[in-house]
């Protein structure tokens, strides 16, 4: 395997997917995307572009027409780079797309999108990437990054990490995408630490129509997403991760860095469409129920509330509201 070149499957090339797709061609693998019909007319006519830091990288990738198609040129790896929200619907063509011997990497919001990942593909090729970048990208195709906090992280759903997955972390290395391998319970802990600070402003923005900015200028809705950080931390330290001393005071400053701009939750609900709302303030909702004695309160009323619009919306029947909520 070293020395060979891994051709990697790409589910979904909005501003994330199309920038580490784009790295890992720049660091010579071959990219095949399989995304909606208007991504792969620019694709096909544009390639791969990425506006990094006034740098324009260029470069090429196939496509085909259907997630299934993809096992027709035999990736090594695949990653899935759509809404959370859609996976139990695409699972099912993602199973065909990676036959038996491919590595499936979700580079998605939430917490346990790995987890559902897993119960199609064999746990032991599944594995989970925590993004640690954000970016845009123009009517034209072109992703811009925004932001970049190094490092990514990798990691294992189960075991050890397979020798695809090294290697293809070292590509994104030496394409200057920094990002680092960690074991199965680290990741998950950086998952669970991204989607607490996600928490905190998605659903007060979604629910009020504020930017981030504009919640965290807020006195009300600034102690509300200090709430929520609370409320996350404690399921967190039920489920044995540590993240130091000081870190709520450390997330509620990056948080106040955030943007004049809608968070993707915000936008989705918007333009009427699904949440990931299941896999973000949801799941830690979710889990922190196994364990008696916890507040969260206000992780409770925010799930509700978005969930609540999206049967506005017509993207939720009235019937489909989890049982946690009820607890």
């Amino acid at each position: 395997m070293p020395g060979d070149k891994l051709t990697i499957g790409a589910i979904g090339v909005g501003p994330v997917g199309t920038i580490l797709a784009a790295s890992l061609a720049r660091a010579g693998a071959e990219i095949v995307v399989a995304d909606l019909p208007f991504r792969i007319d620019q694709i096909g006519g544009n390639g791969l572009q990425v506006d990094w830091n006034g740098e324009l990288i260029e470069q090429p990738a196939s496509t085909v027409d259907s997630i299934p198609s993809l096992k027709d040129l035999k990736p090594d790896c695949i990653f899935i780079a759509t809404k959370a929200c859609i996976l139990e619907k695409i699972m099912p063509d993602v199973v065909k797309a990676a036959g038996d011997d491919c590595i499936v990497i979700s580079t998605q919001n939430g917490i346990g999108t790995e987890d559902k990942i897993a119960e199609y593909i064999d746990p032991a090729r599944v594995c989970r990437m925590v993004v640690n970048y954000a970016g845009s990208v123009d009517k034209d195709g072109k992703a811009t990054l925004s932001w970049f906090n190094p490092p990514n992280f990798f990691g294992p759903h189960a075991g050890e990490p397979n020798e695809k997955l090294v290697k293809l972390v070292g590509m994104l290395n030496s394409a200057g995408l920094t990002s680092e391998l960690v074991d199965s319970f680290t990741i998950k802990s950086k998952a669970f630490l991204k989607t607490t600070l996600n928490s905190a402003l998605m659903s007060i923005c979604g629910v009020l129509g504020l930017t981030m900015r504009e919640a965290m200028a807020g006195k009300i809705t600034r102690s509300m997403a200090g709430e929520l950080l609370k409320e996350g931390f404690s399921v967190a330290n039920q489920l044995g991760y540590r993240y130091g001393d000081g870190i709520w005071g450390k997330c509620m400053g990056y948080l106040e860095m955030g943007g004049d701009h809608h968070p993707s939750m915000s936008v989705d609900l918007q333009n009427k469409r699904p949440t990931e709302i299941e896999f973000i303030c949801g799941k830690i909702l979710e889990l922190g129920r196994q364990f008696d004695g916890l507040n969260l309160e206000m992780t409770r009323i925010m799930v509700s509330l978005i969930m609540t619009m999206e049967v506005q919306n017509g993207t939720r029947t009235p019937d489909e509201f989890p049982d946690y909520l009820y607890k």
